[in-house]
């Protein structure tokens, strides 16, 4: 239909054939270049329509305000044209910065920053006030916006900082028995990377001691996902040197101040102390085999109240040495 209109029009118009065959070629070749322009991803939020800055992370685009990223990120302020990109030997990325989309130069965050676009999500959400990293911020959030904040990625100062607070506040910095997160790997791989040394023995001890929680059908230990080789070592010699500290006094029975409550000691140690360790990894977890120990009702048992206060605080010292021993143990 196309050529049958395109005809009437030459004859009306009075055309040459040889003029009509030349504009359907470039109308072609036109239409083909257009065609071949590849698809942008384009993210479904943070497309703004006054957005006056195209950048892409990973295979996502996102139009956002110039200014407010400018302000808060030297890094993001410093990936300038096409031609800085060749002047540093970086064809790709000059390429893509010479890439216009909806009129506006394409910022191409650097492969090597390993900014993930889920981590340059988090961070625009918290810039725009759209999912502040408030006190109910949740770990995937705060995780997210501490890597892509910081130094070694896009340098957001003020934001790293707060980020790094919320981490903090997320975990214990002291000994806390029976301590347990779904995170607690990939915290401490953070901790370590981002040295926010407050958290991390409490991270390594927990890791440490329930690195058998979910054993595979052989017995061994499922895999680290989100740590290091070197980091799995370190929570596996952790492991040995609780187990070797604490193993003469798990099997060691008390005694106390009085012959009748040593006997009371030597009649229940087994029962009430030895046998629920063994039952539930207890040996590996001082910390908390120590606490059971403490709430045990020895009165109800037979000891003194002198001997019960005294023991106690016995206890409790073991625990406060355990942890001290740590720092040893983890140098």
């Amino acid at each position: 239909m196309s050529s049958i209109i395109w005809t009437a029009l030459r004859r009306t118009l009075r055309i040459p054939a040889a003029m009509s065959a030349l504009t359907l070629t470039l109308s072609t070749t036109s239409d083909t270049e257009a065609q071949a322009q590849p698809a942008i991803r384009r993210h479904a939020r943070y497309w703004l329509d006054d957005g006056s800055l195209v950048v892409r992370a990973q295979d996502d685009f996102y139009k956002v305000h110039r200014t407010l990223l400018h302000r808060h990120s030297k890094v993001l302020a410093s990936l300038g044209p096409a031609e800085e990109h060749r002047l540093q030997g970086d064809e790709e990325a000059a390429e893509e910065a010479g890439r216009t989309v909806d009129g506006l130069v394409v910022v191409h965050i650097p492969d090597e920053l390993e900014v993930r676009s889920e981590d340059f999500e988090a961070l625009l959400e918290h810039l725009y006030h759209d999912a502040p990293l408030d006190e109910n911020a949740p770990f995937t959030k705060v995780a997210s916006v501490l890597r892509a904040s910081s130094k070694e990625q896009l340098d957001f100062p003020d934001v790293h900082n707060l980020a790094r607070t919320r981490l903090e506040r997320m975990f214990p910095t002291e000994a806390q028995p029976s301590f347990t997160s779904g995170h607690a790997e990939e915290a401490l791989a953070l901790a370590v990377k981002h040295d926010i040394p407050s958290i991390r023995k409490a991270l390594y001890y927990s890791i440490a001691t329930h690195s058998h929680d979910h054993d595979n059908d052989n017995g061994s230990a499922p895999p680290r996902t989100h740590l290091s080789k070197e980091l799995t070592a370190r929570c596996d010699a952790l492991l040995e040197q609780l187990i070797a500290h604490f193993t003469p006094i798990l099997f060691t029975v008390a005694t106390a101040g009085h012959m009748a409550c040593t006997d009371v000691f030597a009649e229940k140690w087994m029962p009430l102390v030895i046998q629920p360790a063994l039952d539930d990894n207890g040996l590996c977890r001082p910390l908390e085999t120590l606490q059971r120990i403490i709430e045990i009702d020895w009165a109800r048992e037979g000891l003194c109240e002198e001997c019960v206060r005294e023991k106690r605080e016995e206890w409790r010292g073991e625990q406060r040495d355990v942890w001290a021993r740590m720092d040893g143990w983890l140098s």
